[in-house]
């Protein structure tokens, strides 16, 4: 597009919108950084790093806590990574699953569905959604060992923001405030937000394994390889939950919004986490 409205943006604009939006970093934005932010939304992968960074830094403590001090379980961990998440993303994907729960649990026809989806109070549904897939995430990341998390735990909060883009690239625009992003988010960007979570996932790795090697001088061969294989696995696993978003939006509340991209990030977790930890499992047992 090159209007007046959408000339001169950019990526480094459209990330200083996702960082703004997305997290607790409040950055003085302007139109042009949202405009930005809804034609390259395959970028935001990209603010999954900041989170993978800060809970890398978590993990070195807790490890270092565990090591001296003989304190820390795999409850404390997984605590630790949630309260990051979700507290510094202001909890705006939440709040997505709480109404994606309500709208879906509602009887009756679409326009039943969407009015529960955008009500502002919170029924059963939202609250028994959310406290499922909370819970699920929870026992996930606790059944993980250090090791494991250290792969894991970032390169998650990359691939969830992949699992948005798919929802987005798959799913029929409404008329809300994501509207306009998820029109402007096609197949094109589902594919090049496969390539920007590729790159950011591959940086996370690194770290993760060298931190690893670092405080327990682990064979970095065999952890960088369940590693990759992890991200393969966790790539196909958040696009295929981005895509199932979309088709259940698409089909209950006749499109793809803010609430849905919110409720996706949440959804993805678990399931992405899951398939990573058997995966690092299976590849330990098998080399």
């Amino acid at each position: 597009m090159t209007d007046e409205k959408t000339e001169g943006t950019s990526t480094l604009s459209a990330l200083r919108g996702m960082v703004s939006f997305f997290t607790l970093w409040h950055l003085d934005i302007t139109q042009r950084d949202m405009d930005s932010m809804e034609q390259r939304f395959h970028a935001v992968p990209i603010v999954g790093v900041l989170f993978g960074v800060l809970i890398l830094v978590e993990l070195v403590l807790l490890s270092e806590m565990q090591r001296c001090l003989g304190m820390g379980s795999g409850m404390l961990n997984a605590i630790t990574i949630m309260l990051t998440v979700y507290a510094g993303s202001k909890f705006i994907h939440f709040d997505g699953l709480t109404d994606f729960g309500d709208g879906m649990i509602v009887s009756g026809q679409r326009e039943d569905h969407v009015r529960a989806l955008k009500d502002t109070l919170v029924g059963a549904g939202g609250i028994g959604v959310a406290l499922i897939v909370t819970l699920t995430s929870f026992s996930i990341y606790s059944m993980a060992g250090l090791v494991c998390l250290f792969l894991a735990a970032p390169l998650t909060e990359v691939l969830v923001k992949n699992g948005m883009v798919f929802a987005a690239a798959f799913g029929k625009p409404g008329n809300g405030m994501a509207g306009r992003q998820v029109a402007m988010t096609t197949r094109d960007s589902a594919i090049r937000s496969i390539v920007v979570s590729v790159v950011c996932g591959c940086v996370l790795l690194v770290l993760g394994v060298l931190l690893c090697d670092l405080i327990w001088n682990i064979n970095l061969e065999d952890v960088m390889g369940a590693g990759v294989l992890m991200l393969i696995v966790g790539l196909i696993v958040s696009s295929v939950v981005g895509c199932i978003m979309a088709r259940t939006a698409n089909r209950n509340f006749g499109m793809v919004n803010g609430d849905i991209l919110g409720a996706t990030n949440e959804i993805s977790r678990p399931a992405v986490m899951f398939f990573m930890i058997l995966t690092f499992s299976i590849c330990m047992v098998v080399f």
